[in-house]
């Protein structure tokens, strides 16, 4: 099946994917704009989005043909993992229809067998199968949004011997007919056991719960609940220090972090927002007291940097979650004694100094976002806790924590107050032992400040009061009367 029929049925296809965005699905049509044949094992297209917002977007789309006539989607199929697997590790070209080519980059030698593993993938815009490479468990990740910047496959064959990311096998990448163009399709790496730190993290916060009670202090309580964990958290702080200077000394170059463009960016973002409000129903006084906040730590931060306190930049993780921090028990450390650390989907912004991008980027920025991550996540269970034993809607919960709930009788704005004490508490000594020292950097509170600005405006546009509620209640606690809850 060929041009305008097959393109037809791809449209269904494409319109139909849970992983296609909102505005690409919008799209008048698809078009082919290149294709590639694996064996009988899949059609490789590389398709654009034509009309509606996002006209020219390209996305990696492999199917198969079906007995009707149509397409379906090759990922999942053992032929196509089995297929581009070992053409990954063989190496070598295969040409595209426009006179392009995808580029297979591995050893250069076959693997001695190929078969899918059963494996639950969860929710991606990526696809990921789990394979046995010669009796070696690994993933095989294939990217389906090319505009998207991509140094996975990269960064993972130059970190390879580091221990801090996982093992990279092979990848391939699409070539387009003029040669200069690039765009990672997929990539080969070592199955890594463990779970996300976010996991240790919940089973002790929540098991903490039937402690709190009206009789106890909340710091101590925190203290000694979360002493089994803190050597473990030491380490994985230690393991990110480690993994970040493992990634410079692979990517290599040193520059002067843009600090007044950030700064900018930041100021004008905050006075947008500050000026026309969320358009959430969020307490009025909040609000300005977050705002008011933010302004005043902005100028404190112009101040120092005034100064000539200019940072350099460096690399990182770009883009670090709870989850991508996996972790599982050392044997080698002895039982419950230590955690085996490594860091997973690097989507690090530039691969080195020749890059724009470069100087725009640093490690402190993944300590940000665990930072940010952590108080999503310790407010989301503190409201939920609350709610339970309130027996009301988390979200009445969750507001009620950014004025507290003046509305309510003293009994229930008393269970209120202790569930967020205690888990703020929590948040505070957990990031104190990840981040160390950093948390005072003032490049640090400024990359704070943006990324908290920066999903302040994303929770907004898209109507999520509930997490609106959590960035108003920490940019509110930067105010110098809250420095107890500074990081």
């Amino acid at each position: 099946m060929h041009g305008a029929e097959a393109d037809a049925g791809l449209d269904g296809l494409l319109r139909a994917a849970p992983w296609m965005p909102e505005d690409a699905r919008a799209a008048e049509r698809f078009e082919r704009i290149d294709h590639a044949v694996l064996g009988g094992a899949a059609l490789l297209l590389i398709v654009a989005a034509v009309g509606g917002p996002a006209s020219g977007r390209r996305f990696f789309v492999p199917v198969r043909g079906t007995d009707g006539g149509g397409f379906e989607a090759a990922h999942g199929s053992e032929a196509f993992d089995v297929a581009a697997v070992t053409r990954t590790l063989t190496g070598g070209k295969l040409p595209t229809a426009r006179g392009g080519s995808v580029e297979f980059r591995g050893p250069g030698r076959g693997p001695i067998g190929v078969r899918r593993l059963p494996f639950e993938q969860g929710w991606s815009s990526n696809a990921l199968s789990l394979v046995d490479v010669s009796g070696t468990a690994c993933i095989h990740k294939t990217y389906r949004r090319l505009d998207e910047t991509i140094h996975e496959p990269e960064l993972l064959r130059r970190m390879n011997g580091t221990g801090r990311t996982p093992q990279w096998v092979g990848d391939y990448t699409y070539v387009a007919p003029d040669g200069t163009s690039r765009s990672p399709l997929g990539v080969i790496y070592q199955y890594v056991q463990g779970e996300g730190i976010d996991v240790p993290l919940r089973g002790n916060l929540r098991s903490m719960w039937p402690r709190l009670t009206d009789t106890t202090s909340v710091e101590e309580v925190v203290h000694a609940h979360l002493q089994p964990l803190e050597e473990q958290l030491r380490r994985a702080g230690e393991f990110l220090d480690d993994f970040h200077q493992d990634l410079a000394h692979r990517l290599g170059g040193a520059a002067e972090y843009p600090v007044r463009e950030a700064l900018d960016d930041a100021v004008d973002r905050a006075d947008r927002l500050a000026r026309h409000g969320t358009g959430l129903a969020l307490p009025k006084s909040a609000h300005e007291a977050a705002f008011e906040a933010l302004h005043t730590e902005l100028a404190a931060l112009a101040a120092e940097f005034d100064d000539g306190n200019i940072p350099a930049s460096g690399p990182c993780h770009g883009d670090l979650h709870l989850s991508h921090l996996l972790c599982a028990a050392d044997g080698d450390r002895g039982a419950g004694t230590g955690w085996r650390m490594t860091v997973l989907d690097l989507s690090t912004p530039a691969l080195g100094p020749d890059d724009p991008d470069w100087p725009r980027q640093s490690p402190l920025q993944d300590l940000v976002a665990l930072e940010r991550a952590l108080e999503y996540f310790a407010a989301d269970e503190a409201a939920f806790e609350a709610a339970r034993r309130l027996g009301v809607d988390s979200l009445e919960t969750m507001l009620g924590s950014l004025d507290g709930a003046p509305h309510w009788p003293e009994a229930r704005r008393a269970v209120l107050r202790q569930v967020f004490a205690a888990t703020d508490a929590w948040r505070r000594h957990v990031t104190r032992l990840l981040l160390g020292s950093a948390s005072d950097h003032p490049l640090r509170r400024l990359l704070y400040v943006r990324r908290l600005l920066h999903e302040l405006t994303y929770n907004q546009a898209h109507a999520r009061p509930y997490h609106a509620a959590i960035d108003l209640r920490h940019a509110r606690a930067l105010a110098p009367a809250a420095a107890f809850a500074r990081k």
